[in-house]
């Protein structure tokens, strides 16, 4: 059995969206504000959560301390010229468009309960953005052996 486990969703990355809050007044009652989180957003996370259970094919939780690596490729704009989009094939040309990293990273929620017990134990991240003709999210997520941190002086 394998301590790593790699996560394919296809389509256009999406970052995670804000909860939308909305006043709620009911006759005789205080008005009061109701959130909810983004329609978008919840139905890739669970997608994200139905690729992660076909990934992971039945076997337990990852545990102790984790890696996670999120390969975010984006579609190639139509537009561009076919110089702009063989730099793009070629990773040379990155995508510096929304979503943010960090909206990215914040997808891996839908993972608690599917990958690992709670996000909490991944020490180790990054996010990175390519163009792709395919475009998709691919997570990698790796047990580490537990290791003292080495700063630089």
């Amino acid at each position: 059995m394998s301590d790593s486990v790699t996560i394919r969703l296809p389509g256009a990355p999406r970052g995670k969206g804000r909860h939308r809050a909305q006043l709620v007044q009911r006759a005789g009652q205080k008005p009061r504000i109701h959130s909810h989180p983004d329609q978008k957003t919840e139905i890739y996370e669970g997608a994200l959560r139905v690729a992660a259970g076909l990934a992971m094919r039945g076997r337990s939780l990852l545990t102790g301390p984790l890696d996670c690596t999120i390969f975010a490729f984006f579609p190639i704009p139509k537009s561009w010229s076919k110089a702009k989009r063989e730099a793009a094939v070629a990773h040379t040309l990155r995508p510096g468009v929304k979503p943010d990293w960090d909206n990215i990273a914040k997808v891996t929620d839908a993972l608690n309960t599917v990958v690992w017990a709670d996000d909490a134990a991944v020490v180790d991240g990054v996010v990175r953005k390519f163009y792709a003709t395919k475009p998709e999210l691919v997570i990698v997520v790796k047990a580490l052996e537990p290791q003292a941190a080495r700063l630089p002086l």
